[in-house]
């Protein structure tokens, strides 16, 4: 699919807000829009209707000012990898462990915005069967992506939730809106069935101008994420909190390790190998066949890149530098032997000018840090003279507060300020399926399957075999998903549905600080490198964070049960 057929049409905006009970109060339509009437008797109008919808799975945010300037515009600054540079903002409540359903900030906006598109989802399921078409494949396969998307989104809020109302069918003006939350399981189930009639829909693999849209392998994909989180410690009902809400009691770990699998196999995916951190970090900013699915971004339809909202802002760059690693996640990656810089013998050396040396390849295209080549120079986060010191960047609010940007994701040759986003948002990727069958292939009790997946996904960059057994292998694929997915919004979900996040949300935020001296001390632009670990921020985990609370708003107009620690 062409990138810009991915978007919301300007023409077409007014009708996301009809549905049957509007064309009730509303006897005309206005002269430069569509009626109800019109999309629904023309294939093309459908499909601009249904091509608006993938907008709502967007949880970057970075399209959406409001949220954005919350500092909710970047998965992983609220947890154990980034920081809010901007002071807290969207993340405050979160990391701060006082959330509540009073006091949200960016989180209070998932609920209502993911209603929003599972509505438009529904206005149009309610509709596809009666509009006639030359091609009744095409209509189907368009049927099979909204179904797609109505999975995707609900799969969103139960992540965040819990239990959630499903809800199949638009409203109308005299209809009870009171609803209530369904059980998680029935949740989980309403999904993958779901998922499992879209696969049926979509009738045929998608050609490369089609890219964006849903296919039959993210429904496996999602599938597999689903029946993950499902399985997960989390929801097991001898955990808190309990009860419908939030049990499954199922056992499904074969069902998530079969629909990886299928993923894995299909011969229109690969791994990219790679041989140098450059051409790993390529996989983030370009189309690879290692994406299962991703929005198609296009520079003709204003999303701003990536890079400006949180690149480094130092010239020439010049980005806003608004999420940032944290010292606790530098020191996560391994050496280039495979050894952790805390193991005897990894030959880490913490000097100055050796802190960042034979560090494996994933920490070099994922953190900018002192002395990283970027674009057209070296970073310098160093005191007194450095471009990237916060003192010395054009906007001083934007210096890293910790001594890091991030690299992930960024072409370090894209022009920030005049460039918009062309590169794909990744929703699902090969990778990810290796890491769901190796934790499942454990789960199910195949030691030796699961560490050759794992193994895979680490001789991919050039990291040796693990050999681990028992819980230090299952430590082993933890540590896998927080390296490889980094920043790609698994690691906020992975430590509450394993339930380790009272361990990694109560860490104080660590940070290092550069400056060059001379002999007695004193700040000398052309002195010795050093450096200080310093503490930066506080951070508070109460076991209620492992769900969101319900916002009041939503609350009080529906009398919805609250989530448990909220009431």
């Amino acid at each position: 699919m062409e990138p810009n057929k991915i978007f919301l049409v300007l023409s077409i905006t007014f009708i996301l807000t009809l549905a049957g009970c509007e064309e009730k109060v509303l006897d005309k339509p206005p002269r430069d829009s569509f009626s109800d009437t019109d999309v629904w008797q023309d294939i093309k109008l459908a499909t601009l209707f249904a091509n608006s919808i993938y907008n709502g799975l967007n949880e970057n945010n970075t399209t959406d000012w409001s949220m954005f300037y919350n500092n909710f515009g970047f998965p992983g600054s609220d947890t154990d990898i980034l920081f809010a540079n901007w002071g807290g903002g969207g993340q405050a409540p979160i990391n701060q462990g006082n959330i509540s359903p009073d006091y949200m900030a960016g989180y209070g906006r998932i609920w209502r915005r993911k209603y929003d598109y599972i509505r438009r989802c529904n206005i149009f399921l309610s509709h596809i069967d009666d509009l006639e078409a030359e091609n009744e494949e095409e209509k189907m396969i368009l049927k099979g992506e909204i179904k797609y998307l109505r999975a995707h989104l609900y799969f969103q809020l139960t992540r965040y939730f819990g239990g959630v109302p499903l809800i199949t069918k638009p409203f109308e003006l005299d209809d009870d809106f009171k609803v209530n939350r369904d059980s998680y399981e029935d949740c989980v189930d309403f999904m993958v069935n779901e998922l499992d009639e879209a696969r049926s829909l979509i009738t045929r693999d998608r050609t490369s101008d089609e890219f964006g849209r849903a296919n039959r392998e993210a429904c496996l994909a999602l599938k597999s994420n689903i029946l993950l989180y499902a399985n997960s410690k989390l929801h097991d009902p001898s955990t808190e909190p309990n009860g419908p809400l939030y049990d499954y009691t199922k056992n499904t770990w074969q069902e998530v390790a079969d629909a990886a699998k299928a993923v894995i196999d299909n011969p229109l995916y690969s791994l990219q190998q790679v041989t140098d951190y450059r051409e790993y970090a390529r996989i983030f900013y370009e189309v690879t066949p290692e994406i299962i699915f991703a929005k198609a971004n296009s520079p003709d339809y204003g999303t701003m890149c990536m890079e400006f909202y949180n690149g480094p802002p130092g010239q020439p760059f010049l980005g806003w530098g608004n999420n940032i690693p944290m010292q606790n996640f530098v020191d996560d990656f391994e050496m280039k032997n495979g050894m952790g810089i805390d193991e005897a013998g990894s030959g880490y050396n913490p000097t100055p000018d050796s802190i960042y040396v034979d560090r494996e390849l994933r920490f070099y295209a994922s953190v900018l840090f002192q002395g990283a080549e970027f674009g057209p120079r070296n970073m310098d986060y160093a005191a007194p003279n450095g471009l990237d010191f916060p003192a010395n960047v054009p906007c001083q609010e934007d210096g890293s507060r910790t001594g890091y940007n991030i690299r992930k994701f960024f072409d370090e040759y894209i022009d920030t300020q005049g460039s918009r986003r062309k590169s794909p948002q990744i929703y699902l990727r090969l990778a990810n399926m290796y890491l769901n069958y190796a934790e499942a292939q454990y789960f199910l009790g195949n030691e030796a399957e699961a560490r050759n997946y794992i193994n895979i996904i680490r001789n991919r960059v050039l990291l040796p075999d693990i050999t681990s057994s028992g819980e230090e292998l299952f430590e082993d694929i933890q540590h896998e998903r927080k390296i490889e997915l980094c920043m790609e919004h698994h690691r906020f979900f992975d430590v509450r549905r394993w339930m380790i996040a009272d361990q990694t949300g109560n860490i104080d935020v660590m940070g290092i600080e550069w400056k060059r001296v001379d002999e007695s001390g004193n700040l000398d632009p052309n002195g010795k490198l050093e450096y200080v670990i310093f503490k930066v921020e506080e951070r508070k985990f109460f076991p209620s964070n492992y769900y969101l609370p319900i916002p009041r708003s939503e609350i009080d107009r529906s009398s919805l049960v609250q989530n448990e620690g909220y009431q």
